[in-house]
C-alpha cells in the first residue's frame, strides 16, 4: 500500500514540473548550402573565343592564342564591336530605357521573328527577359559536333561565322542569301558559333547549349548526341534549334531560344508544332526588324496574325508588320525618326498611310541609324502597345492587292533630318507623292534578314 502511494506521488510531482529539453548532439555532417547553377567552362570559354575575347583557361586554349589567325580574328571583332556599340547599341539602351518603359524592363517573353542570331538588338531593348524566341530560315549547327572539335579544328574555321558577324556589326542587319552561304561550309556552321560570339560581347556566361527539335503540340525535346540531326533544310520536319541558358555576372538565368523554320503560311501548315508553340507565346513582347518586308504578303498572314495575337507591345521598323494593322482602338502607337520610302531593293512595300501618319501626328527623334536605311538620319521605328492586351483584338484588314494608289513612289528623303521632332507636327497640306519623285539613294542590294 506504501508502495501505491509513493509511486502516485511521484506521478503527481512529474506532471507538475516543466520537462527538460533533451540535448541534442551535433550532426556528424553538416547539409551544404544549395548552390546556384555555375557557367559551363567549355562553352563559356568558347564563346569568348569566337567573340575575339581572351579564354579564361589559356592552358586548353593555349594552342589558339598563338596562332595569328585568331588574334587577326580577334582583332577584327574587336574593331568591329567597338564600331557597333558606340553606332548603336550604346545609344540603343540609353533610348530604349527612356522610351519604352515599363517594357524595357519586361522580364517574360520576348519575340524576334525573322530574327537570324541578333542577339545584341533584342537584349539592349528588352534586356531583362526571362525567355528569348528567334527563328529564322537558317539552320543551326550541331553543338555535339562542334564540341568535339579541337581547338585548332576550330581556329581554321572561322571563315563563315566571321562574314556574318561583320555584316550585322557594319550594317546592323544580317544579308540573308550571303548568310545561308557563309554557315554552310566548314566545320564551325549554322548560327550557334555566332550566337556564343555575341552572347561573349554582351557579357553572358553560357550555362547549357542544347541541339532541340519540335514534337507535336509544339513541346520542345531535345536531341542527343548518339542521334545527329540529319541534313535538311528549313522547310523539313521535324523543326529544329538550339536552347541555351545564359547569365550576366549576379543576374538570373536567361533562356534563348533558336528555331529553323518557314514562316510562310505553308511552312506553318506543314511543319510538325510550329503552329502549336507560336500560339503559346502570350504575353509577350516582340521586336521585329530587317524583316524583309515579308509580313506584308498574303503568304505570311498567319504568322503576321501570331504576332499581333501573342504580343502585348510591338517595336518594329516600316519592314515589320504595315501600319495600318495596328488598329487604333487596340493600339497606341508612337513614331520615331523620319519615314520617306523602303530603300530601292524593297521600292514597292511603300505605305502611304504610314507616310501620312509621319506627316500628321507627334513623331519624336530617333537618336540612331537601325535597320534597312543606314544612311545617318533616315531611320525610323514604330512603337505599338495594346491598350488592353486582355481584349480581343479587332478583325484584322485584308491584304489589299496593289493598287496604283499602292504603287505611288515617296518623296525622296532629306539629307539633314537630325532635328527636333518630339513636338506634333501640323497636319500635311502637301499631296500624296507622284511617281516622278523618285529618289536613287544607293544602298546596298540583296540585304535581307
Amino acid at each position: 500500500m506504501k508502495d501505491l502511494i509513493a509511486i502516485g506521488a511521484l506521478f503527481v510531482w512529474s506532471c507538475q514540473t516543466t520537462p527538460q529539453t533533451p540535448k541534442l548532439s551535433k550532426p556528424d555532417t553538416i547539409h551544404a548550402a544549395i548552390q546556384p547553377p555555375q557557367p559551363n567552362p567549355y562553352w563559356s570559354d568558347l564563346a569568348r573565343l569566337l567573340g575575339g575575347i581572351r579564354p579564361n583557361d589559356t592552358l586548353y586554349w593555349g594552342s589558339i592564342l598563338r596562332d595569328s589567325t585568331w588574334r587577326s580574328y580577334a582583332a577584327e571583332v574587336e574593331r568591329l564591336w567597338t564600331f557597333r556599340k558606340k553606332a548603336l547599341y550604346d545609344s540603343l539602351q540609353v533610348w530604349a530605357a527612356q522610351e519604352l518603359s515599363p517594357y524595357h524592363d519586361w522580364k517574360g517573353r520576348v519575340f524576334y521573328p525573322f530574327s537570324g542570331a541578333d542577339w545584341p538588338t533584342v537584349f539592349y531593348i528588352y534586356p531583362k527577359g526571362s525567355s528569348y524566341i528567334f527563328f529564322g530560315l537558317e539552320q543551326e549547327g550541331d553543338p555535339h559536333y562542334l564540341r568535339m572539335l579541337s581547338p585548332t579544328d576550330i581556329v581554321q574555321n572561322l571563315r563563315g561565322p566571321f562574314l556574318t558577324l561583320q555584316d550585322l556589326l557594319r550594317l546592323s542587319f544580317f544579308k540573308t542569301k550571303d548568310m545561308q552561304v557563309q554557315l554552310a561550309h566548314g566545320k564551325v556552321r549554322g548560327l550557334l558559333p555566332v550566337f556564343l560570339a555575341l552572347f561573349a560581347r554582351t557579357g553572358h556566361k553560357i550555362y547549357t547549349v542544347e541541339h532541340i527539335y519540335l514534337k507535336e503540340g509544339g513541346i520542345i525535346d531535345t536531341l542527343p548526341s548518339s542521334k545527329p540531326k540529319p541534313a535538311q533544310s528549313a522547310w523539313d520536319n521535324p523543326i529544329t534549334g538550339l536552347r541555351f541558358q545564359i547569365g550576366l555576372p549576379e543576374g538570373p538565368l536567361q533562356e534563348v531560344i533558336y528555331l529553323s523554320l518557314n514562316a510562310a503560311n505553308t511552312g506553318i501548315e506543314r511543319q510538325v508544332g510550329s503552329r502549336d508553340f507560336l500560339s503559346r507565346l502570350r504575353p509577350c513582347v516582340s521586336l521585329i526588324k530587317s524583316a524583309s518586308y515579308l509580313l506584308f504578303g498574303r503568304d505570311f498572314s498567319e504568322i503576321r496574325r501570331l504576332i499581333l495575337t501573342q504580343s502585348v507591345a510591338i517595336l518594329e521598323e516600316d519592314s515589320g508588320i504595315p501600319f495600318r494593322f495596328f488598329d487604333s482602338t487596340a493600339w497606341k502607337t508612337q513614331l520615331y525618326g523620319v519615314y520617306h520610302q523602303p530603300i530601292p531593293l524593297f521600292r514597292s512595300k511603300f505605305q502611304p498611310d504610314l507616310w501620312k501618319a509621319y506627316r500628321t501626328y507627334p513623331v519624336k527623334r530617333l537618336p540612331f541609324t537601325i535597320g534597312y536605311h543606314i544612311m545617318p538620319g533616315q531611320s525610323n521605328l514604330i512603337w505599338a502597345v495594346r491598350r488592353d492586351p486582355q481584349a480581343v483584338l479587332p478583325p484584322l484588314p485584308e491584304e489589299a492587292t496593289q493598287t496604283s494608289a499602292e504603287r505611288i513612289t515617296p518623296l525622296p528623303p532629306q539629307r539633314l533630318m537630325y532635328i527636333d521632332t518630339s513636338l506634333p507636327l501640323s497636319k500635311d497640306t502637301s499631296s500624296t507623292p507622284t511617281p516622278q519623285q523618285l529618289d536613287s539613294t544607293e544602298v546596298p542590294s540583296g540585304d535581307s534578314e
